[in-house]
């Protein structure tokens, strides 16, 4: 077995190469014969000797013909599509249950895979989407049942009106009752809901700008024709706006008052109970 280099070549982000996955056993469940791993350790973790931090986490994964528009960008904490560049041009997607730890002294034997590489972009992409499990944002149990509610199934339209817009919308931000944690009773006691949806700057504004006007138009009906056009009047939810707003414009200040809404969100009152970060 090599000897441990703190010059190692692997850095987060690298996929390992087909020497390495069946060399240390390692395959995906549901597609063994499509599978990737992808290192999730942190560059300066894997630098450290192995007597003091001896294992590396991967995560599997496996290439995919259609990207899907809900998993880009971190919107999903449990599932991520993301895009490799280089020789060998494909999306992949990995799922964060299927992390395992792996003997950094055997992996010190194989070299990363040389032809598929994360840009910067979809490196920073990768990093949140790593921690966004453990940094999730929370909603009011009550608030989260009106939401998801079968009458309303408002939770589905929101991803339903963005997952066609893939990568050209980066997140769904909000902003419920102001940040102030409120006890509601009752359809006429409404939570009251601001929307940002934060689409890309970069390669096409305008196309970009365009998803999130559509996307936004569709939420807007949504809530107005489930909680609004019956009674003339807002019942359990007020929809107060839906704004678009470039990543290139969206303030530091801005990012942290705004909790983002993952299209897979679990409130506080899943069981076991989740306590969770806001972001």
């Amino acid at each position: 077995m090599a000897e441990w280099n703190r010059d190692t070549p692997w850095r987060q982000g690298h996929l390992l190469g087909e020497d390495a996955i069946e060399a240390l056993g390692l395959r995906h469940a549901a597609a063994p014969e499509q599978t990737l791993f992808i290192v999730a350790t942190h560059d300066c973790d894997l630098a450290q000797a192995p007597e003091g931090e001896p294992v590396i986490e991967v995560v599997a994964g496996r290439p995919v013909a259609d990207k899907d528009g809900n998993c880009t960008h971190a919107k999903n904490a449990r599932k991520l599509n993301v895009e490799f560049g280089g020789a060998a041009v494909f999306w992949a997607e990995f799922e964060a249950t299927t992390k395992v730890g792996i003997d950094k002294l055997a992996l010190n034997e194989f070299a990363p895979r040389p032809e598929a590489q994360l840009t910067p972009e979809n490196l920073a992409v990768f990093q949140m989407w790593l921690a966004s499990r453990y940094r999730r944002s929370a909603f009011p149990d009550e608030f989260e049942r009106r939401l998801s509610a079968k009458d309303f199934k408002l939770n589905e339209k929101i991803a339903k009106a963005v997952k066609p817009h893939g990568e050209l919308i980066v997140g769904v931000f909000f902003d419920v009752d102001e940040g102030a944690e409120l006890t509601r009773e009752g359809a006429d006691d409404t939570y009251t809901l601001d929307i940002t949806i934060l689409h890309s700057a970069d390669p096409d504004f305008e196309a970009a700008e365009k998803a999130a006007e559509a996307a936004a138009k569709a939420i807007e009906k949504a809530f107005r024709d489930k909680l609004f056009d019956p009674t003339k009047k807002w019942q359990h939810i007020e929809l107060r706006s839906c704004e678009l707003v470039s990543e290139s414009v969206l303030t530091y200040q801005q990012f942290k008052q705004l909790k983002r809404w993952r299209l897979e969100h679990i409130s506080l009152g899943a069981e076991p109970p989740q306590a969770v970060l806001a972001e």
